[in-house]
């Protein structure tokens, strides 16, 4: 029995160290296994954390009351919170921004067991510093055993750049259709073939068009047939050239017809852009002022043939008065009948310079003046001036005074004849308003500058001055300072003005000052040329020699030197008498003719040296004529001078182009029409000295 119990004790201890060997080894397989499977977590969770340390998104965990028990390391970096902190809402970083309501009433009916899922959602959240983040969130619920809720696993994934670059891209996107409403065009896109990709309409251009049934349709399907050619070869040339290519044409929308204008723009190698605009009213604009336009053409061609006939009709008869009264003034009179008619011709003299004046204005305000250069004597310019004001101040026995700087040159390149004109109008109204004491022009030099020299005039009177409310006045045209129908003192209310414009030509400009009753001071400078180089004597005889507006006496007879054959056509019985005398004065008899067409029948017959030409003469004018004759190829041609009382540039250019070879202007300078006479009698007779 004993033995029994010990065999049974042996084999108990055998079976006991067995299990516990096993026991020992299964323990250590299993501390091996947790060992593996606690590596494997570490490097899972170091692979995690690295990727989670360099994404934006970041993992964490709330239990079923939303409170939040995990967040991932990278929070810090992504939201500036600290994943340490525990048992807080997770709902209490969210902004205002309206989005959150929904998610957080899916989120809080899904733990309260209304909803199974909850689906990825967007909400906002403020970080730290309160700035807002974009977050697209996805939920894993995790259950127990007993199918109980025990937590919520969230990954956030963090979209703000790509939430905000979205909305950057719809305000774009809501401001592009803004503009393209506001945009009054009809606008296209083609590809290169001509296939209407897209379109966008916001006027009745695009209605007959019926462009939204259109897409997809080449463009000769778009358009009515007959824009067809014009918009195919925009569209060609817009591809080919990448330049932009603008067309026109017309759209007849019902009974209305309207002008459009259509610009092709290459957007890309295979997309054009069309922009269509109705330019109705524009071409309406353009229709009315090309009319306004052509009126005032008209009105201002009416001007200018008014002024010019006004011209021939007055200037006419006063080259009869004016001739002769010179001539008158050459023969015996006594202290009385010289009296009346030096009496005579100042009147006429003052008639003649108010016509100038209308008609010097009329072609400043065309611009039609322009400066002729020549080489002058300023002295000699100014000179000639006051001797055109020294009979009017001689007879109120107003002396007139000149004061020229020594350091201003002698000579000058530039227009005598407007620099005289400038002064002789501001002399004439000194001399005219001055009723004692003098008038006194002043000549200094300003500054020399290479070979342009400003001069200074002062030219002061002591006449009955003006108010200086009235100054500003004294430049307006057809403006006179006493303008009552008593006044004492006539003129056109041009002269000033003239000045002004002409110093415009010169570059210069004119003030004045002046105190009623005690005169005025008129100041202008003008910029001048020099002569180039060293001017021989003959230069300088010439330069100072007579000006415009002497009329000397008749000089030696020259038909004996030059026997000219001269024909007369005039029209004017005065003016063919007073232009016989001057002429037989030289010498010469000449024939006479009443019209173009017997100046045209005398050429016929015999051969002239000289045709003097009045441009106009009934049944033929003297242009018609001239252009007659010239047809002729007479050999040797006559020699024509037109004749004539139309002083207009154009007037002048007209009859040259006619085959004139000279043109003077009534009334008639004697000594003009002699010079020229010695111009042609040494074309004919060179050998005469």
């Amino acid at each position: 029995m004993i033995y029994f119990l010990f065999s049974l004790a042996v084999i108990l201890a055998f079976v006991l160290a067995y299990f516990l060997f096993q026991t020992h080894k299964k323990k250590t397989l299993l501390e091996a296994e947790l060992n593996q499977i606690k590596e494997r977590y570490d490097e899972n969770q170091f692979h995690l954390d690295f990727f989670l340390e360099h994404t934006s998104d970041f993992l964490f965990k709330f239990n079923p009351e939303g409170i939040v028990t995990y967040s991932s390391m990278n929070v810090v970096r992504i939201m500036g919170r600290n994943p340490n902190i525990r048992l807080a809402h997770y709902s209490n970083s969210y902004s205002d921004n309206p989005i959150n309501l929904k998610a957080r009433e899916r989120i809080d009916g899904f733990l309260a067991g209304k909803y199974d899922t909850v689906p990825p959602y967007f909400v906002e959240v403020n970080d730290a510093r309160g700035f807002p983040h974009m977050l697209e969130v996805f939920h894993k619920p995790i259950y127990s055993d007993k199918g109980e809720l025990t937590a919520v696993t969230g990954i956030a994934k963090n979209i703000t750049g790509i939430y905000n670059a979205e909305l950057e891209i719809k305000k774009f996107e809501k401001e592009q259709i803004l503009i393209l409403d506001a945009i009054p065009d009809t606008m296209f896109t083609f590809d290169k073939q001509g296939f209407l990709l897209n379109y966008h309409a916001k006027n009745e251009v695009s209605d007959p068009l019926s462009a939204e049934k259109k897409l997809g349709e080449n463009i000769v399907d778009v358009f009515p047939e007959e824009i067809i050619p014009v918009m195919t070869t925009g569209l060609e040339r817009a591809h080919v050239t990448d330049e932009l290519q603008t067309v026109e044409f017309k759209l007849e929308i019902g009974k209305k017809e309207l002008f459009c204008e259509g610009r092709f723009i290459k957007l890309t190698d295979d997309r054009i852009l069309l922009m269509m605009r109705d330019i109705t009213a524009q071409k309406q604009l353009e229709e009315g002022l090309k009319l306004a336009k052509e009126a005032a053409e008209n009105a201002n061609q009416a001007k200018s043939t008014f002024l010019a006939t006004m011209s021939h009709k007055i200037r006419t008869p006063m080259n009869g008065v004016i001739g002769m009264t010179n001539l008158l003034n050459e023969t015996l009179l006594n202290a009385e009948q010289r009296d009346y008619v030096e009496t005579i011709k100042v009147s006429g003299e003052t008639l003649l310079r108010i016509i100038n004046d209308i008609l010097d204005y009329s072609r400043i305000e065309s611009g039609k003046v322009t400066l002729e250069d020549s080489v002058f004597g300023l002295k000699r310019v100014v000179e000639e001036s006051l001797n055109l004001v020294a009979y009017e101040a001689k007879g109120k026995k107003v002396g007139l005074n000149l004061y020229i700087d020594e350091n201003v040159p002698e000579f000058f390149y530039s227009d005598r004849n407007r620099l005289g004109q400038i002064l002789v109008n501001l002399l004439s109204n000194a001399v005219k308003f001055t009723e004692r004491g003098f008038v006194s022009v002043k000549v200094s030099l300003i500054e020399f500058k290479e070979d342009t020299v400003n001069v200074e005039f002062k030219i002061q009177d002591t006449g009955i001055g003006v108010a200086k409310e009235d100054i500003k006045n004294l430049f307006k045209e057809f403006t006179q300072v006493e303008s009552s129908n008593s006044r004492r003192f006539g003129g056109s209310g041009l002269g000033l003005a003239i000045v002004k414009n002409l110093l415009k030509l010169f570059n210069g400009k004119v003030s004045v000052q002046s105190e009623l009753g005690k005169g005025s001071l008129f100041t202008f400078n003008v910029y001048l040329k020099t002569p180039v180089g060293e001017m021989t004597e003959e230069e300088r005889k010439t330069a100072g020699g007579l000006s415009r507006y002497e009329v000397d006496k008749l000089g030696d007879v020259l038909s004996g030197k030059y026997p000219l054959k001269i024909l007369l056509a005039e029209d004017n019985g005065i003016n063919s008498k007073l232009i016989c005398l001057i002429l037989e004065r030289m010498g010469y008899v000449p024939t006479l003719a009443k019209t173009g067409q017997e100046a045209l029948s005398q050429m016929l017959d015999q051969s002239y040296d000289v045709i003097l030409m009045d441009v106009q003469m009934p049944v033929m004018d003297g242009i018609e004529a001239t252009k007659r004759i010239r047809t002729l190829n007479l050999n040797p041609s006559p020699y024509i001078i037109g004749i004539s009382a139309s002083a207009f540039d154009e007037d002048i250019e007209n009859a040259k182009q006619s085959g004139m070879d000279d043109y003077l202007i009534k009334p008639l300078k004697f000594e003009a029409l002699r010079s020229k006479l010695i111009e042609v009698g040494q074309m004919r007779f060179p050998f005469v000295s």
